[in-house]
């Protein structure tokens, strides 16, 4: 077993990035102060985060709100190891895979750390998901030994055992275990915190198999290794132009929230990152908006981190004008567009610019941000962060475009997924020449900002005209009654397809009796002829990803 106690990352501040092309117009305004690119010598995921433990053990690492439960990062590698001994001991190893369908626990970080100690890959599964989902998932990877649930995802595992085999079920975070499963400290008892001798690539073992969202069909496998992770994280740690000793001395002094689900790879990613610089990760039962901004308040928390939905939340929240926001030193939203009305409100409270970034699964997710360097356009989601190249072509021909043309964005660099799980020809059609094709339709100006447009599969051919409902929903949320919405395509008899907008109005207009003909009008005025909604639906909630985003699949379901 290789000794990785030495291990660290060369921050190259002289060298050109052998996974950027020099030219990209972004390069012309990063600062001398900023690094070209970042090398390392191969390095598994729970290393890397061993490092930060073992130089800050006394260190909280996690505070549990709910149980008001708060653990060290010594405690950390102490329940790691002990689970890492118990998996090894069940015969779980490298070309297995273990699931994890919980909320956000610190049991969670326990069990992903213990996973990958044994060489398996940890498989997270959405606890919102119903039980046909995640047969799917089960079903799908093939390989799962162990699967580690909560007490409230137990009825869920337990139906999906009666279709696919999953030899051991573990109940973690309660101490009450179950017929046919253990508790955890059931399943590590007499097991003492020694990590396994396993030998790992990190280059090509899978360390996470993460599950698409299934907004266009089932749920795909993304294959993530070690280095995916690894990469993606110092790669968003160092876009900086911070003085490196500066940077490197805030370590184990600061403070995440913990709201992003762990499930989802933003909030796996993001708490990757948080670990490694030996953060105190807090954490809650739920996205509660006046819980949160008492703990920016309480914690002088200087980045919150979240998803369109949550900055709603926030925003929405009669607390957002009340607490104290001053320590908020930036904000940034991924996983969606962030709607630019929101972005206007935030930053007349807080007084910062929110920084939209980009990623997706694929990508480890990170590969888009703003940087202090560079003015933060409200509409665009920035640029590439280190050691990644992106670039604009023409989704048939796959031809670089000139700037400001709308077309397909590629993405390359060491984030991007080994393919997908089982399924090699999707991996061929979307990795071209190591690019991989987003599906996303984007352009990028003469500076390097890129603007997301919307995704391919999502476009309205609304009589030969092409409608983006991105651009139709941020309209639709300027409405004083509408407080979201949300757009698809709908078949049409006579047009083939027409638009239709789904909204939700604010609690005080509901019994105002507001009529589909009015937003209709409304619409007409502000959206040119062709990209006004033809048909409006009044209904509670927008049906939503894990992480916030418009499900549209489930919109043009509900038809």
């Amino acid at each position: 077993m290789k000794d990785y106690s030495e291990w660290e990352p060369i921050i190259d501040y002289e060298n050109k990035s052998p996974w950027v092309d020099s030219n990209r117009p972004w390069l012309k305004a990063r600062p001398p102060t900023v690094p070209k690119t970042i090398k390392f010598d191969p390095i598994p995921v729970h290393e890397f985060i061993r490092q930060s433990a073992n130089k800050y053990p006394n260190n909280v690492c996690v505070f549990h709100k709910p149980t008001d439960k708060k653990y060290t990062y010594r405690e950390l590698i102490h329940y790691a190891d002990r689970i890492a001994h118990a998996l090894h001991d069940s015969g779980v190893g490298k070309g297995d895979a273990v699931g994890i369908m919980s909320g956000n626990c610190p049991e969670f970080l326990f069990c992903v750390l213990g996973i990958l100690e044994t060489g398996a890959s940890v498989v997270p599964i959405n606890p919102l998901l119903k039980e046909a989902d995640v047969t799917h998932i089960v079903k799908e990877s093939g390989n799962i030994k162990v699967i580690f649930v909560t007490r409230a995802n137990y009825r869920t595992i337990k139906k999906t055992r009666k279709e696919v085999e999953v030899p051991e079920v573990v109940i973690i975070a309660d101490e009450e275990g179950k017929e046919d499963a253990s508790t955890l400290t059931e399943f590590i008892e007499g097991f003492a915190p020694k990590k396994p001798d396993v030998d790992i690539d990190p280059d090509n073992d899978i360390a996470a198999l993460l599950f698409t969202g299934g907004t266009t069909g089932l749920p795909k496998g993304v294959m993530l290794s070690h280095t995916n992770l690894v990469s993606d994280a110092l790669l968003t740690i160092y876009h900086t132009d911070q003085p490196l000793e500066e940077l490197e001395a805030t370590a184990g002094s600061g403070v995440n929230l913990s709201i992003l689900p762990l499930c989802h790879t933003f909030g796996f990613t993001v708490v990757i990152i948080a670990m490694r610089a030996a953060m105190m990760l807090v954490m809650f039962a739920s996205f509660d908006p006046a819980e949160v901004l008492e703990a920016i308040e309480y914690y002088k928390i200087a980045l919150f981190v979240g998803v369109p939905v949550m900055f709603q939340m926030v925003i929405n929240c009669p607390d957002f004008t009340e607490r104290d926001l001053s320590s908020l030193e930036r904000a940034a939203s991924g996983s969606a567009a962030l709607a630019p009305e929101l972005a206007r409100k935030w930053e007349k409270v807080v007084g910062t610019k929110v920084g939209q970034g980009y990623g997706l699964t694929e990508t480890s997710p990170i590969t888009h941000g703003a940087v202090p360097w560079m003015d933060i356009i409200a509409e665009s989601i920035g640029v590439p962060i280190l050691d990644t190249d992106a670039k604009i072509v023409n989704p048939d021909t796959l031809e670089e475009l000139p700037p400001n043309e709308v077309g397909e964005l590629l993405i390359h660099g060491p984030q991007v997924m080994k393919g997908y799980w089982k399924h090699p020809d999707a991996t061929e059609k979307t990795i071209i020449n190591s690019w991989l094709r987003t599906g996303d339709l984007a352009r990028m100006d003469e500076k390097g900002y890129f603007y997301i447009e919307g995704r391919t599969k999502d476009m309205v051919k609304y009589k030969g005209y092409k409608v983006m409902p991105r651009e139709v929903e941020e309209k639709l949320m300027e409405h004083p009654a509408i407080l979201e919405a949300g757009v698809a395509g709908i078949p049409d008899p006579n047009i083939g397809e027409t638009i239709k907008a789904w909204v939700v109005l604010k609690p005080e207009y509901r019994d105002k009796g507001i009529t589909e003909k009015e937003i209709i009008e409304w619409s007409k005025e502000r959206l040119a002829g062709y990209k006004y909604p033809r048909h409006i639906e009044f209904i509670k909630t927008l049906p939503r990803t894990a992480v916030g985003k418009i499900f549209r699949r489930k919109l043009r379901e509900m038809e």
